[in-house]
């Protein structure tokens, strides 16, 4: 799920592009596109994807271009949807099926979870769908309709994926996560006084519901950026307001019927703008992207490398936890999602890069590819290593998941600035980053779906 310049009126786009034409004539964008291109391991052999399905869920409302120039380019015939393909791949007969599920792209990639056994998917909408006919924003922000769904899908059905219940749980619900033993679905959404919402679940659907007010440091209303459920199921990591992060035990009681929420140590500030995080398998630490956008305008054409951050997550007692950086690494441009390998030994960050710029926006460092940075982890100390960065084509890649044997990697893209053939279509692109075969022991491969991709997950 790409967040990119959504927040941009057309008098601003016309204010930056004017910038951007005086940066043209002095020659700052014809700076070359220094990635290499993934060799695709079509051309090699056979890429094995390990797991029992790989779920998608895809935003049929928009191209990824509407971030920045509010034109939406909606096709006739193509709805919000989750895809469902089953693996292991490749297969004599890979079988490829897609249910209609509300769901939209203007969210960092949390918005579809899988209960543990894998027979259910819940999805949260984020915004609704635009009225028909309606293909442009002045401003994409405030012109999308309001979302408040979430679905409900039963994965077990001979037939396909099979839509349970829809219910609305509240304003623009932009993220979800299951705990660890499927109990609880805990839901960010856009209102002041209940910024998080803790969903039970019996039998696979959802009962009560527990509603909690999330202030930032200054004890505003914050707004939930990204949440995480601990290994342990005990904790929450929340995102807030784009630079903190917060932990909260999840204290329940059956009998009351209650629970509570007791904040884990102190906050931190980690970053200028937190994308996704999430724990390690072993729950040592937690992992956070920063895209170091900044707060201005052309933060979003003169960005930084993005990092990938470790905190060391402290599970001692609530008032004396001491929560720590314990690394900080260069990644690529706008890195949104990002995937950690089974064992926890690898992290693949999914770079953005300057994809979301329009086409009709000059040449400019960034926008033609996206890219791939494989990351070793030590479990031990947090530290975090670069191996290598590896571009593909494609417009805002929005997530990321490793195989089951945590050797290959699935990218979701959300589309292409050329047409080309799509899950729907059952014809599967994959491609392998060969030369980081030379420097770790484990494969590194991705697989690029070719549809409007607004987050990825695997059942195992």
């Amino acid at each position: 799920m790409g967040v990119a310049v959504k927040d941009f009126t057309r008098g601003r786009w016309l204010w930056v592009v004017g910038i951007v034409a005086a940066i043209a004539i002095v020659g700052l964008v014809s700076v070359a596109d220094p990635l290499p291109v993934a060799e695709r391991a079509s051309d090699r052999r056979p890429l094995p994807f390990a797991g029992r399905a790989l779920l998608i869920a895809s935003d049929g409302d928009m191209v990824g271009t509407a971030y920045s120039d509010g034109k939406l380019n909606r096709l006739s015939g193509i709805e919000d949807a989750l895809t469902v393909i089953d693996l292991p791949l490749p297969a004599a007969a890979s079988k490829v099926a897609s249910v209609a599920v509300s769901n939209s792209v203007m969210s960092w990639p949390q918005i579809l979870a899988t209960a543990p056994d894998g027979s259910r998917a819940y999805v949260v909408e984020v915004r609704g769908r635009p009225p028909q006919g309606v293909q442009e924003y002045a401003d994409l922000d405030t012109g999308m309709p309001t979302g408040s769904l979430l679905t409900v899908v039963d994965l077990t059905h001979p037939g396909g994926p099979t839509v349970l219940e829809t219910v609305p749980v509240g304003r623009n619900p932009r993220q979800i996560a299951i705990s660890p033993d499927g109990r609880l679905l805990a839901i960010g959404v856009e209102e002041p006084g209940r910024e998080l919402l803790l969903v039970e679940l019996v039998a696979g659907r959802p009962g009560r519901r527990f509603s909690y007010a999330i202030a930032d440091a200054s004890g505003q209303s914050a707004r939930i950026t990204s949440v995480g459920w601990h290994p342990s199921g005990r904790f929450l990591a929340l995102n807030l307001n784009d630079r903190e992060m917060a932990f909260f035990e999840v204290l329940t009681d059956q009998k009351a019927a209650t629970a509570t929420l007791r904040p884990q140590g102190e906050r931190l500030v980690t970053g200028v703008r937190l994308g996704v995080g999430r724990f390690s398998p072993d729950g040592r630490h937690y992992l956070l992207t920063d895209l170091k956008w900044g707060e201005r305008p052309l933060g979003y054409l003169l960005n930084p490398r993005g990092e990938l951050i470790a905190v060391r997550f402290d599970a001692g007692p609530a008032l004396g936890a001491k929560h720590r950086v314990v690394c900080r690494i260069e990644v690529g441009l706008s890195p949104e999602g990002f995937a950690v390998s089974p064992d926890g030994l690898l992290v693949a960050t999914v770079n953005m890069r300057r994809t979301y710029l329009p086409d009709w926006l000059p040449v400019w460092p960034g926008k033609a590819r996206s890219s791939l940075s494989l990351v070793k982890r030590n479990p031990q100390s947090g530290q975090l290593t670069v191996v290598g960065e590896y571009g593909f084509e494609g417009v805002l890649p929005e997530d990321a998941v490793f195989d089951a044997a945590g050797r290959a990697l699935a990218v979701a893209v959300y589309h292409y600035r050329e047409p080309r053939a799509s899950v729907q279509n059952q014809q599967l692109t994959v491609e392998a980053a060969s030369s980081f075969l030379e420097t770790t022991s484990t494969s590194f491969a991705y697989a690029a779906f070719c549809l409007a991709a607004a987050s990825g997950t695997l059942t195992r």
